[in-house]
């Protein structure tokens, strides 16, 4: 049997939610994309209708996973909303298998280049933390190793947020060698959203590491901007917090007192 033109499978998607967002006012549209902070049109669906609309399934959600991964890909490259990107995602951050994840990587790799707000870079980044869990050959890894140093502000979000994402859904955790370098690399990174990833990533680094994370908090007090410290902080023990909160404030005192 022939398979059907991904242009229409495209369409059907694209129509559903469409539908869906029939009622809402642009100015919700308009308000959740600017939210989001991306230029993508928005069609200004809340979550849970976007993931009831792939649980209901499409026309081809019956095809065997190596099928409907060219549909999704196609569906990401050439989607015009927001929510229709989105569909690729959740259904990608559905798959479980070892087989299916490593299949995904040469797929969804490439996705971050369209990226352009921290929505859908977060919802890649529980995608590719997935698929690094099952990485034997270490080319995950390899690849968020050298984004850390990309001028796209996004490769370098994701370079660390990948490594855990949440760290409690982790079945295992890279050695704390390779994850810590990589987040020192970034402490004076200038953007904004690559600095709340690196408080993100140590407040993750807590659970599997609380003593080396810890370390490297106490270490860095100086150096972590107010956004990444607020966040890499919020997970301690309040004595633990209180300590290093005092121990930067003096660190800030003693810099900014006037010298002989």
């Amino acid at each position: 049997m022939p398979k059907p033109p991904v242009k229409r499978l495209l369409d059907e998607v694209e129509h559903r939610l469409a539908a869906l967002a029939r009622n809402i006012p642009e100015a919700e549209r308009e308000r959740l994309r600017t939210y989001h902070g991306s230029n993508v049109p928005h069609l200004g669906l809340a979550v849970p209708v976007q993931r009831e609309a792939l649980r209901r399934g499409y026309s081809f959600s019956g095809l065997p996973f190596e099928d409907q991964l060219p549909i999704w890909d196609a569906v990401w490259r050439a989607a015009q909303y927001h929510e229709v990107k989105t569909q690729a995602l959740y259904y990608c951050a559905s798959r479980r298998k070892p087989d299916e994840l490593r299949q995904l990587w040469p797929v969804v790799q490439g996705w971050i280049e369209t990226v352009d707000c921290w929505d859908t870079s977060d919802e890649l980044s529980s995608i590719y933390a997935r698929i690094l869990e099952v990485d034997a050959l270490g080319q995950v890894y390899a690849v968020l190793k050298s984004w850390n140093k990309s001028p796209n502000l996004w490769k370098r979000r994701q370079s660390i947020l990948s490594l855990l994402y949440y760290s409690r859904s982790r079945r295992s955790v890279l050695p704390g060698g390779k994850i810590f370098p990589l987040i020192e690399a970034l402490l004076k990174d200038s953007d904004r959203f690559v600095q709340k990833a690196v408080g993100w990533a140590l407040r993750e680094a807590l659970m599997p590491y609380p003593a080396e994370t810890e370390a490297f908090i106490r270490c860095h007090a100086q150096a972590l901007s107010s956004l990444a410290f607020t966040e890499a902080t919020r997970k301690l023990p309040p004595a633990q917090r209180a300590e290093i909160v005092a121990r930067r404030r003096a660190g800030w005192a003693t810099s900014n007192s006037p010298k002989d």
